[in-house]
């Protein structure tokens, strides 16, 4: 084992230690132990459903590369042991690849959710031993269906098309071979809920598979998201006919979130580094950027939109260690 991987050995048997504590404490407050940050405000799809447009933030200039650095630390120091980085589309943001090197020197584990711009073979090898876990956002097994809901680029969907899988295919392939830990994001609509992904989940094998259900944010996508919108029921029986399909597929950890699981159980940053939740249906952002005053008081201003029961009951805790990631020599063969 080289020093790299030892390293991450290391930091994997350091989180199973933390694992063992619920959230974090400071100061008498309890604070988050996992972190979405939008860093990005622009996003080159198109998804009509999309509730983190940040059309506000986009008026504003971007936090320098070293507060983003500041920010980071501050995030670890308070006992954040999983740092997410989310959009917007991530991969469109300049210090991305600097932000998750720095968040993996702190010791959180590292994630990111994206709709794969970007994402080439040169940029997952300089990667490896920085990021964890390669979250991809597929909705579908049929790229007409992504025409439909807006997973495509701007431009692609402009003419009715999406090439979203022809894209992300190629990247969970080499993910897979270079040893990430790959989740799929799906987000069940109107669109989509008759949709047969089973086939495309047996054949790529994700660590895991997160299910959502089309979530409507007052501010932010109500009016557009309407007409896509499912009920409970349908939603319900969507993720209960994938598990019957999938019904012992070994590896995989298929894990659902309807409206309720999702509101107020994500402690998230925008891309201006303010801090909010979302517990009412209605985003509530702290006055200022943590950048300024701190995470922790910036934490203490939205906590109110946060429910640390909700978070333990949608298994937000847990074990998002990563094992080892292999060498060159090892992965060759496939996955």
């Amino acid at each position: 084992m080289n020093n790299r991987l030892l390293v991450r050995f290391l930091l994997g048997v350091v989180g199973g230690i933390l694992s063992r504590n619920r959230l974090g404490t400071m100061s008498g407050k309890t604070l988050p132990i996992a972190v979405n940050w939008h860093l990005e405000a622009y996003c080159n799809y198109g998804c009509a459903f999309c509730y983190a447009s940040f059309l506000e933030q986009r008026k504003q200039s971007r936090i320098t590369k070293q507060d983003g650095i500041r920010l980071i630390v501050d995030i670890a120091e308070t006992g954040v042991r999983k740092l997410n980085f989310v959009g917007g589309e991530p991969m469109l943001h300049p210090f991305l690849d600097d932000w998750i090197i720095q968040a993996k020197q702190t010791g959180m584990t590292t994630s990111i959710v994206s709709n794969g711009t970007r994402m080439d073979n040169d940029w997952l090898e300089k990667m490896r031993g920085s990021l964890d876990w390669l979250g991809l956002s597929i909705d579908a097994s049929d790229d007409a269906i992504h025409a439909l809901m807006g997973r495509g680029r701007k431009g692609e969907i402009a003419k009715g098309i999406s090439r979203h899988l022809e894209r992300t295919t190629e990247i969970l392939e080499n993910a897979k071979r270079l040893g990430y830990g790959v989740k799929l994001n799906t987000v069940v609509t109107t669109h989509n809920l008759n949709d047969d992904m089973s086939e495309f989940v047996k054949k790529y094998r994700p660590d895991r598979w997160k299910i959502f259900k089309v979530l409507r944010i007052e501010g932010e996508n109500e009016g557009r998201v309407d007409s896509q919108l499912i009920t409970d029921l349908e939603f319900r029986e969507y993720v209960e006919r994938c598990q019957q399909r999938l019904e012992g597929l070994e590896g995989v950890d298929i894990v659902a979130e309807d409206n309720a699981d999702m509101l107020g159980t994500y402690a998230m940053i925008d891309p201006l580094g303010k801090v909010y939740t979302n517990a009412t249906g209605r985003y509530i952002y702290s006055s200022r950027s943590a950048i300024e005053i701190g995470f922790e008081a910036a934490w203490n201003e939205v906590e109110q939109g946060f429910s640390v029961s909700k978070f333990e009951e949608r298994g937000g805790d847990w074990d998002f260690r990563l094992p080892v990631l292999q060498s060159s020599e090892e992965v060759q063969g496939g996955y």
